[in-house]
């Protein structure tokens, strides 16, 4: 049966392709439908305990109908379903035990761009970000070079606190949809001129001085170098990942890449995550805060089986911290939500006899395929069902009562 899924794809893409003269070959699409690893997995039953051990339950949030005062949003960039399930089955044991799993509200969320059914990255998080479908490679601009209110604007005119923390740089598409607006997302120095004027009061992420796009854009550069001075007294600016730790706000973080990391800046995004929710405090009209998690989508890109096991157990650990800090307070909801799918990564085989896993690949790109999202704490049942990605930004501001997105469904 999988064959002939197999070859009736193969077949579809090769007549597309001739039609209109692009697209792969019968040969490419079979090689990626081929494209295969072996990983060992914990066989139920066995003394094995995964590539993570056992961890304990997390403490969870019980969701409830009453409205939060704190909202804080986590994107797990690139996770798709498969790359959820098969990266649980390797990390913890065919039985799971990722932290998303104890989730009381379940969705799964359309990715579809304004203008292409396989959205990009700053598409998609704008469409969070503002509540409306966004062109494809836009950050929070539309078609006709408007710009809507995104939800940083709506929760800053409201009085709330601010704060995105990201493993990618801050110049990247999706931080790039909830602080900026800009016709393209390749606009680095627009972009990040707009975060340093902003009134955020945390910022955790990248310089990305070392990202290939951002070494073409010898102004972007130098405003990275230059960012105390244009910041003025703002922000406390660091660049020093151990400073995280003791730096006040507002803070802006622009941290140099990992030693060997394929895209990764910063500490473990567990520790930037504490250090936010400390620095945001208890205001008086609560506060929003961004998580995002970027190598799921980096290491699927490349088909890197271990990249995105790696990177779900930091997103893991990091949504550990958050929940228990939710918990301790119920009085803050948590919205977990993937951006797109990559690759289609999915566990073909795995036999409990040997414990060999095989996982695949469907391919090195983003699909439209839907993705999951979690809820917990108050307001999480408005999450449950089949949603457009644009309702996650709006049912945020329907239930903080922040104004300017599109009324919710």
């Amino acid at each position: 049966m999988l064959l002939v899924v197999v070859v009736a794809v193969a077949m579809a893409l090769l007549v597309a392709g001739r039609f209109f003269g692009t697209g792969p070959t019968f040969d490419e699409v079979v090689a990626f439908a081929q494209r295969g690893d072996l990983r060992a997995f914990p066989v139920p039953g066995s003394q094995a305990t995964g590539i993570a051990g056992q961890a304990a339950p997390p403490v969870v949030p019980p969701a409830t109908d009453q409205p939060p005062r704190n909202v804080i949003l986590v994107v797990a960039d690139g996770m798709g379903l498969g790359e959820l399930s098969a990266a649980s089955a390797l990390i913890r044991g065919p039985a799971g035990g990722l932290a998303v799993e104890s989730a009381p509200v379940v969705g799964l969320v359309r990715t579809w761009a304004g203008d292409a059914l396989v959205t990009d990255s700053a598409a998609a998080a704008s469409a969070m970000a503002t509540g409306l479908k966004t062109p494809d490679g836009a950050v929070s601009t539309q078609a006709d070079g408007s710009t809507p209110r995104t939800l940083f604007e709506a929760a800053a005119a409201a009085g709330m606190a601010t704060g995105f923390v990201t493993t990618s740089g801050l110049a990247d598409a999706t931080p790039a949809a909830f602080l900026a607006h800009a016709a393209s997302r390749d606009e680095y120095r627009t972009i990040l001129e707009q975060l340093l004027s902003s009134d955020a009061t945390v910022l955790i992420g990248g310089d990305w001085q070392r990202y290939p796009n951002a070494l073409l854009q010898p102004d972007y550069l130098e405003l990275v170098r230059n960012a105390e001075s244009v910041a003025g007294a703002r922000f406390t600016v660091v660049r020093d990942a151990a400073a995280v730790a003791t730096a006040p706000a507002p803070l802006l973080a622009l941290l140099p890449a990992r030693p060997g990391s394929r895209s990764a800046h910063g500490p473990p995004l567990a520790e930037s995550t504490r250090r936010a929710l400390t620095l945001l405090g208890d205001p008086a009209a609560g506060f929003l805060l961004v998580v995002e998690h970027e190598e799921t989508d980096e290491a699927a890109h490349d088909n890197d089986v271990d990249g995105v096991v790696a990177a779900m157990l930091e997103l893991d650990e990091a949504l550990r911290v958050i929940l228990e800090y939710a918990a301790g307070r119920g009085d803050t909801l948590v919205v977990v939500a993937a951006d797109h799918d990559t690759a289609g990564m999915a566990a073909a085989h795995g036999d409990f006899d040997d414990g060999i896993a095989e996982l695949r690949w469907l391919n090195d790109g983003h699909l439209a395929t839907w993705v999951p999202l979690f809820a917990f704490g108050p307001g999480a049942p408005r999450f449950a069902g089949v949603l457009d990605n644009t309702e996650i930004g709006r049912r945020l501001a329907e239930l903080r009562g922040l104004e300017g997105l599109p009324p919710a469904s």
